[in-house]
């Protein structure tokens, strides 16, 4: 059964409120894509969760890129609790979003990635530059416990 993604979908009830929380915060996620050969691959990757998709910005030619384009379908997860009382899995499409603007420019993401990029000494402009393929997982399904 899909679920769409909403602030009023799984999100929303009280065993989403852990999701939602940490969709808003956590600064990494994984990604989980299928290569041509049908080897999964998973990555961890910087994200911005909009209340209906999944933002990230990859650098041009990689493995998750070739995969994405074989094989749009993927699953992004959160880390979970110690105990996995909580996690979050989303299950849904990627593409390239040649409509999202750079991450240098793009205040919601500079906002919520200003202080880990400082953290990992990476510049935001030299970041846009080596990240500057936007990536917008559209999702399917949603479990969030």
């Amino acid at each position: 059964m899909e679920t769409r993604a909403s602030e009023t979908g799984p999100l929303a009830s009280a065993k989403g409120a852990w999701a939602a929380e940490h969709l808003a915060t956590d600064v990494v996620g994984w990604l989980t894509t299928v290569a041509a050969d049908g080897r999964v691959q998973s990555s961890p990757i910087s994200f911005l969760w909009d209340g209906q998709s999944i933002l990230f910005y990859s650098k041009p030619a990689t493995p998750k890129l070739r995969n994405i384009e074989a094989h749009p379908q993927v699953s992004f997860s959160l880390n979970s609790d110690p105990y996995a009382d909580h996690a979050l899995v989303i299950e849904g499409t990627a593409a390239v979003d040649a409509a999202a603007v750079a991450s240098d420019v793009h205040p919601a993401y500079l906002a919520k990635y200003h202080a880990p990029l400082a953290h990992w000494e990476m510049d935001e402009a030299e970041t846009a530059r080596e990240f500057s393929v936007p990536v917008r997982i559209t999702p399917v399904r949603i479990r969030a416990w």
